[in-house]
């Protein structure tokens, strides 16, 4: 995997809006001694590398002009490499909290679908809030072979698309943390509304770059990665949703809670300084508390009309 990413000969308009006219975000940065089989995983250590991103004039969305083709994201996806199990399980726990309250207004809970699964910590719990059939959908071979032997036969294997649920028409569709990742989200959520049942609900979770800590850290903000094809804020997700026929739309930001450790992980310090700190901590028996911070991530909730 090189510089060389191979991109559409024009550039995309505003993914949300479909507006032209932007302003400068941020250079195109890519380090190919920086590039490995996890530039394309999850819950990384920041790379801090980044393509050209721009800001919508319109929606204030921020996105890359000129993402890599869909074939490219779909084969490095797929190979990613996978090592944040624990994590992923602390990423789920947050969602799970968040979402349970939303999901009380549902009266149908046939069927739930996962987009971007990962190794499925998810599923489960919906399958304990009483959904009677779950599926997480995930690119990621290595995040499938990682997922536990129960829960593996609910996650399958590819990108999200008209074809993926099959006769499945679900009362909940999620995304957390993907539709940065996704060259055509607008797509995504026409896609997602069409294949949820009449009263059916859709929630994202997605980084907020107009958050307080990451309009402080900048350009070091680990939400400036070469995965991230846009970031939304509050006023972007909201017309996303809009857009694509979605009504009592809820938007409000969450905290996730993970241990010590991961949060430096985060952190944009010198790698040194990280190690030094993260063994003082295992020292001190305080590396794997885990502790609740609002970090600038927000959930998203909208309901497709029901005409009956």
């Amino acid at each position: 995997m090189t510089t060389d990413i191979p991109r559409p000969h024009q550039e995309r308009c505003c993914p949300v809006c479909a507006s032209t006219t932007y302003l400068p975000f941020a250079d195109e940065h890519i380090d190919d001694r920086k590039i490995s089989g996890f530039t394309y995983s999850s819950r990384k250590i920041p790379e801090f590398m980044c393509l050209r991103l721009v800001r919508c004039a319109s929606c204030t969305l921020v996105y890359a002009p000129s993402p890599p083709d869909r074939r490219f994201l779909a084969e490095a996806y797929a190979a990613a490499d996978y090592d944040s199990g624990e994590e992923a399980q602390c990423a789920a726990n947050s969602y799970a909290s968040a979402l349970a309250p939303c999901i009380e207004k549902l009266g149908d809970f046939s069927a739930a679908v996962d987009v971007g699964a990962g190794s499925g910590p998810l599923l489960p719990w919906l399958r304990e809030v009483g959904f009677q059939n779950v599926l997480g959908i995930e690119p990621s071979r290595a995040a499938i072979h990682a997922a536990p032997a129960c829960v593996r036969p609910m996650l399958r294997e590819g990108m999200f698309g008209p074809d993926s649920l099959g006769e499945m028409r679900p009362s909940l569709i999620c995304s957390f943390m993907t539709l940065e990742h996704m060259d055509d989200p607008g797509t995504f959520m026409k896609t997602a509304s069409a294949l949820l049942k009449p009263g059916g609900m859709v929630a994202l979770v997605v980084h907020n770059w107009q958050g307080v800590l990451n309009r402080a850290l900048g350009l070091r903000s680990p939400i400036i990665d070469i995965e991230h094809l846009q970031l939304f804020n509050p006023t972007s997700a909201d017309i996303l949703l809009k857009n694509a026929g979605f009504e009592h739309i809820h938007v409000r930001s969450i905290c996730n809670r993970y241990p010590l450790r991961y949060w430096l992980r985060l952190a944009p310090f010198p790698a040194f300084l990280k190690m030094a700190t993260i063994k003082t901590l295992q020292a001190l028996s305080l590396a794997d508390v885990k502790v609740p911070m609002n970090v600038g991530n927000i959930l998203a909730v909208g309901t497709k009309p029901n005409p009956c």
